[in-house]
C-alpha cells in the first residue's frame, strides 16, 4: 500500500517577485481541508533577514558575492540543525535580483542536496507583471531597494529554472522531480503531486486561434478551453493521483499585444504607460477553471499601470519564454491531453500543439487527443496521425491515441 505523503522535503523556488509565502499558506490551508499538512519555512524571512550581520537586506544584497555566499552558508547550517522528521516545505531563492546589482547567486547547491535532500523541487513562476507589481509595491518608489525591471525579472526567472536543475542533477535521491509550476494552476493539481506523488499530464490547445476567433464575435473555441479545463479540476478533485497542468497558467502575450501601438517608434511623444489588470486582461483564471479561488496565487483584479519602455525592451523575452516553457512542461509530464489541435475552418494542426505533440513522441511520452467532430468532418487529424498499416505502426503512431469524447480525453489514465 502507498505510503503518504509521498515527498517529505520539497524544495519551493522563485524568483523576485513570485509569492511563495502565499502560495505556501493557500496550500497549507487546502491540504488540511484534505487532512494533510506541512511545516513551511520562508528561508530569507525566517533565518537569513534575522541574521545580525545582515543590517538590511539592502545591505546584504550590495555585499561582496563571496561575502555573501559565506553569509548564507553560515545561515544555513544553523537553519538545517532545526530539520526534523515532519514534512517539510523550504521556500527560498536561488537567486536575487535588484535593479541596482543586477542578477546574484550566492546559495551553496551541495548544502541543499545533501542536507535537505529534497524529493521535490518546484519552480514556482509567475506572469512578469504580476511579479514586476509586488517588487514595485514593496520598493514603493525607493530606488535603494531594487526595483528590477521586467528584462531583469524574466532573466531572474529562467535563472531560477536553470538553478532548480542544478540542483536535481546534484541530487541524492535518483527519484528525485523538478517540477515548473505557474501560479495559475490550481491547489488541486499541486497538492495531489506533493500528497499523492500524481504523474502529470499536459492539457495542450491552441491558444492563438480561440483568441483570433473571439475577436471576430466567435466565443465558442474559448468557451471549449475553459470546458476541458473545468473537466480535468473536477477530475483532479475526484481522483487525486491525477494532476493537469495548463499553458495558460502563464499569459504575458496579451500585455504584448495591447501595448503594441505604443511601443511602435513612430508614436514618440504618446503615452509612457499601459493600464493592464492581471485579472482580467489576461485569459481570465476564474473562467479558465471555472472557480474563483482554484488557483495557487489570485490574480490582483485591480488596474495598474506598466511602464511601456519596459514592456518594449522585454517584449522578446516574452514572447521566446512561451516556446520555451511549453517544451519544459511538455517534457516534464508523462501524458499528454489534447483539445482540438485542428481549429473549425482550417485545415490544418496548429504550429504550437504539432511542436509540442513532436517533443511528446520524440520523448515517449503518451499523447491522447479529441478533435470536435463537426469541426474535423473530413478527419484531417485522424488522416494525419492514422492508424498503423501493413508495416504496422510507425512512432508517432504509437504515441498517439484518439479518443471519442472530451470527457473520455479528461479521463486518460497517464
Amino acid at each position: 500500500m502507498a505510503k503518504f505523503p509521498r515527498h517529505k522535503r520539497i524544495l519551493l523556488l522563485g524568483p523576485t517577485g513570485v509569492d511563495k509565502a502565499t502560495a505556501a499558506k493557500r496550500l497549507s490551508a487546502y491540504l488540511e481541508t484534505q487532512g494533510h499538512g506541512f511545516s513551511f519555512v520562508d528561508f530569507e524571512n525566517d533565518h537569513l533577514k534575522k541574521d545580525r550581520r545582515v543590517k538590511s537586506w539592502t545591505h546584504f544584497l550590495a555585499q561582496d558575492l563571496e561575502d555573501q555566499a559565506i553569509t548564507w552558508k553560515r545561515v544555513w547550517d544553523q537553519f538545517k540543525k532545526s530539520l526534523n522528521e515532519e514534512t517539510t516545505v523550504l521556500g527560498l531563492h536561488a537567486t536575487y535580483v535588484s535593479g541596482l546589482l543586477g542578477l546574484r547567486c550566492p546559495v551553496h547547491i551541495p548544502s541543499i542536496c545533501n542536507d535537505f535532500k529534497p524529493t521535490l523541487i518546484i519552480s514556482l513562476i509567475d506572469d512578469v507583471y504580476s511579479m514586476w507589481k509586488r517588487t514595485e509595491d514593496r520598493a514603493g518608489g525607493e530606488e535603494y531597494k531594487g526595483r528590477p525591471s521586467f528584462e531583469q525579472l524574466l532573466m531572474a526567472r529562467r535563472a531560477e529554472q536553470t538553478l532548480g536543475d542544478l540542483i536535481l542533477t546534484h541530487s541524492p535521491d535518483h527519484g528525485a522531480q523538478h517540477l515548473l509550476c505557474a501560479t495559475g494552476n490550481t491547489l488541486t493539481a499541486l497538492s495531489n503531486v506533493l500528497i499523492f506523488d500524481a504523474p502529470v499530464t499536459y492539457l495542450s490547445f491552441p491558444i492563438s486561434a480561440p483568441r483570433e476567433l473571439e475577436a471576430k464575435g466567435d466565443l465558442e473555441f474559448i468557451h471549449l478551453i475553459n470546458e476541458a479545463h473545468r473537466r480535468a479540476l473536477a477530475e483532479m478533485r475526484s481522483n487525486r493521483y491525477r494532476a493537469f497542468i495548463s499553458p495558460l497558467a502563464i499569459d504575458e502575450l496579451p500585455m504584448v499585444g495591447k501595448a503594441k501601438e505604443l511601443i511602435e517608434p513612430s508614436k514618440v511623444g504618446g503615452s509612457k504607460s499601459l493600464t493592464f489588470n492581471c485579472a482580467t486582461d489576461r485569459w481570465r483564471l476564474d473562467e479558465l477553471w471555472g472557480d474563483s479561488d482554484a488557483s495557487i496565487v489570485l490574480p490582483d483584479d485591480a488596474n495598474f499601470s506598466y511602464p511601456i519602455e519596459q514592456i518594449g525592451d522585454a517584449r522578446g523575452l516574452m514572447r521566446t519564454d512561451v516556446g520555451w516553457r511549453d517544451r519544459r512542461l511538455v517534457m516534464q509530464s508523462k501524458s499528454l491531453a489534447i483539445v482540438c489541435p485542428k481549429p473549425p475552418h482550417e485545415n490544418r494542426i496548429t504550429k504550437g500543439v504539432e511542436t509540442e505533440i513532436e517533443t511528446a513522441i520524440l520523448l515517449g511520452i503518451p499523447c491522447s487527443y479529441w478533435q470536435k467532430p463537426d469541426w474535423d468532418p473530413e478527419d484531417f487529424v485522424g488522416n494525419r496521425y492514422s492508424r498503423a498499416g501493413s508495416m504496422g505502426a510507425g512512432h508517432s503512431q504509437a504515441f498517439i491515441k484518439k479518443v471519442d469524447s472530451l470527457d473520455n480525453l479528461i479521463r486518460a489514465k497517464p
